[in-house]
């Protein structure tokens, strides 16, 4: 194993290496399929058998890729576009076919058995799977395009790391068909549907800010691959497309100071919060303006709040201030985790302030994050939790199970993708 010996501080160099051994190392089952890894270390939470083409493995690939390890990126990203349908669009779980799955809870969404196919993998296995398009909350509908916008940020991440000669020509009319399914969700306002892109309690109903960044910046993705191949209309296309969905941002959630939330189809612009993620997703990907990321920055970086407990990054500089017309919509069975369970840090948001630290040359403040998930994640035995949720007297609560990948991944990118500023 790899002993990081280039990183000075030693803390984030046990914690780099503590991450790799414990988290993302354990986790590369590849039992079910080559390139397979599970989202947790030990794979007994979200299935031991599902893949998530979401964030989470689209920021646990890109960790494998910086480990040297390009084949898993490589043999996950295959598997994932076996689930892709006609549309373009890629489910954010493939789930075994077989048992039926449960459909009265978290899969009630599924369309079974209408999306079964059958794969076979690079191993020469076959098995029948299920892609899950829909979630739970089937009115707003929060995640649903959370995996065809991480498909086109994986691929784009694997063709920048010298893949086979002819990987990116052989996947690029299915990255881009992920791009036109996007295309399809832009709504009359010029903006994208799908609600909270990375979070569902509370499913931001549905216009999410951080959906529209992050839509922007895959856009944008598709336009660097297809210029890459020396297709300069279809990189010309994709470009201008990222600047309309960019107009159309600025046009409903700057605020003259920061990014409003998220736009609500009955209740308007919402900006109760005073700030949020959003802020850090316009500036880390590089969809604010050098003059607003000039006005909004020192106010994150003043809000003591968005690093409570010592665990950066909080959803929301003010997490109890949700109205009950924010919450998930009535379901017919009891949702364990409650209302708002994703108000809390998260590896996610603390990826997106890392990204405006390297934007605007905030390198001690990023040093300083870093060293605070280490130190995190050595008070609780080298395990990251899913969650960490903000309490009144200043500390954080863990949620969520032990052994998580997210933080560990997002350690690995912050610290490996920077290697000369650790």
């Amino acid at each position: 194993m790899e002993t990081f010996d280039f990183i000075r501080d030693a803390l984030v160099r046990e914690g780099v290496t503590q991450a790799v051994e414990k988290t993302l190392m354990p986790a590369l089952v590849q039992r079910v399929y080559p390139g397979h890894f599970t989202v947790t270390a030990d794979g007994s939470h979200f299935g031991s058998d599902i893949t998530w083409p979401g964030l989470d493995s689209w920021e646990m690939a890109g960790a494998y890729l910086l480990l040297g390890r390009p084949e898993v990126a490589q043999n996950y990203f295959a598997f994932t576009r076996a689930s892709q349908k006609k549309d373009g669009n890629i489910p954010f779980a493939i789930i075994p076919a077989e048992p039926e799955p449960d459909r009265t809870t978290y899969f009630r969404g599924m369309h079974y058995p209408e999306d079964i196919y059958q794969h076979t993998s690079a191993d020469g296995s076959t098995r029948k799977w299920v892609g899950l398009f829909d979630h739970w909350q089937i009115n707003a509908n929060p995640l649903s395009v959370l995996a065809p916008i991480c498909y086109v940020l994986t691929g784009s991440e694997i063709a920048r790391e010298n893949p086979p000669k002819n990987w990116l020509g052989d996947n690029i009319d299915s990255i881009d068909l992920a791009g036109r399914y996007l295309l399809s969700r832009i709504s009359e306002n010029g903006l994208m549907s799908g609600a909270g892109f990375y979070i569902e309690c509370p499913p931001r109903n549905q216009w999410d800010g951080v959906t529209q960044c992050y839509a922007i910046a895959a856009f944008r993705k598709l336009a660097e691959l297809w210029r890459s191949l020396g297709q300069d209309d279809r990189a010309s296309e994709w470009s201008n497309r990222a600047e309309e969905l960019a107009r159309a941002f600025n046009q409903f959630f700057w605020r003259g100071d920061r990014f409003a939330e998220y736009v609500h189809p009955e209740k308007g612009i919402v900006d109760r919060r005073r700030l949020t993620d959003v802020n850090f997703a316009a500036i880390g990907l590089g969809v604010a303006s050098d003059e607003q990321t000039k006005i909004v920055w020192p106010k994150l970086t003043a809000e003591k709040s968005f690093w409570s407990g010592g665990m950066p990054t909080q959803l929301v500089s003010q997490p109890a201030i949700y109205e009950t017309w924010e919450w998930p919509e009535p379901l017919p069975w009891e949702h364990a985790n409650g209302p708002v369970y994703d108000v809390a840090a998260m590896g996610r948001v603390w990826y997106l302030e890392a990204l405006s630290c390297e934007r605007v040359g905030a390198w001690d403040r990023l040093r300083e994050s870093v060293r605070l998930v280490c130190a995190s994640g050595k008070a609780h035995d080298w395990k990251w939790y899913e969650r960490y949720h903000a309490k009144a007297d200043g500390q954080v609560e863990t949620k969520g199970p032990g052994g998580y990948c997210e933080y560990a991944a997002i350690l690995v990118r912050v610290v490996l993708g920077h290697p000369e500023s650790f």
